[in-house]
């Protein structure tokens, strides 16, 4: 705590300190170039989907233009898995019917919302005959943009839960309504696993429409072993939520929270140590500076020439109704 004497001390240099700040300064901030970011999954018995965007500027407009600006929809992505090559199609929103872009919605984990806004492209295998295979490595490059970036993945060996369950979370009093997901998971006695969750809600709500279109994970949805090894042991997750979702139960006191009548539908997904990473970075960004795009510096990816990240899944589900 400051003494009488020095808080006089401060208050008589004020006005020397405010007559110093009136100097014009300017900054020249450096111009970087734009990069690729890709967002791509395989997962067990799926097809791969792929979406690509490109950085922006830090100071640059987070408007639907903007956002419609970042989002690449002239691209060719390859993916391999050592036996076959597969060049995948490409679907965009602008051309699908309103029930083609809940299907969209559903794939691809984007609002619905935003995908009739912005007209956003994804490359998949609409075939269905190029799927996801456990303990196969996927190699994945894409030509966008005047450049080319290349990945590569492993779908590992799913893991399932031990037990799901719904808790209370007791927040306020007399709650008894709003709650977490509760699960055991017994880790493999081999060091270098990691886990994502995720959770999509399948009941409908007052207006008749199915609570999530698509698995969502919340922030810091990814988890390694490196503390639990070999383990059996108890963890608990919040509810996430869509970029940009409009419904009511995201911008009210159920945000973050599963709610009593709730049936849920969660995906653990085995990843590979560098996909942790990439998700447990970007949470990090996101909370801290804004979103991966404005600031990517931090965020750790293995695309090779771009950022983001292509991501093997061994998933395993299992459903819970949410009763306390």
């Amino acid at each position: 705590m400051l003494s009488r004497s020095a808080c006089r001390g401060a208050l008589l240099l004020l006005p020397f300190l405010l007559t110093a700040c009136e100097k014009e300064i300017t900054v020249d901030l450096p111009e970087t170039a734009s990069k690729v970011v890709v967002e791509g999954t395989i997962e067990t018995g799926q097809p791969p989907v792929v979406l690509l965007s490109r950085t922006q500027s830090y100071f640059e407009p987070t408007s639907i233009a903007g956002l419609a600006s970042l989002y690449i929809t002239d691209g060719v992505v390859i993916v391999s898995d050592g036996f076959t090559t597969d060049t995948l199609d490409k679907v965009c929103s602008e051309q699908l019917t309103e029930e083609q872009l809940i299907a969209a919605s559903e794939a691809t984990g984007i609002s619905i919302d935003l995908l009739r806004q912005i007209n956003i492209c994804a490359w998949t295998d609409l075939s269905g005959a190029f799927l996801g295979v456990e303990g196969r490595t996927y190699r994945l490059e894409v030509q966008a943009d005047g450049t080319t970036v290349t990945s590569e993945t492993k779908v590992p060996f799913g893991v399932t839960l031990d037990s799901l369950w719904f808790r209370l979370a007791e927040q306020r009093p007399n709650d008894d309504t709003l709650g977490f997901l509760w699960g055991t998971l017994s880790d493999p006695d081999t060091a270098g696993n990691a886990y994502r969750w995720l959770a999509k809600r399948i009941n409908s709500d007052a207006d008749g429409n199915t609570k999530d279109g698509s698995f969502v994970a919340p922030l810091f949805s990814a988890f390694e072993d490196r503390y639990v090894n070999g383990l059996t042991f108890d963890f608990a997750y919040n509810r996430g939520s869509v970029a940009f979702s409009e419904a009511d139960d995201d911008n009210n006191e159920e945000s973050g929270y599963f709610k009593v009548g709730d049936t849920v539908v969660v995906k653990l997904a085995s990843i590979g140590l560098r996909e942790f990473r990439f998700y447990d970075s970007f949470s990090t960004n996101v909370t801290s500076q804004g979103d991966l795009f404005s600031n990517p510096a931090n965020v750790v990816s293995n695309i090779n020439g771009g950022l983001g990240a292509w991501v093997g899944y061994g998933s395993r589900l299992d459903t819970v109704i949410c009763q306390p």
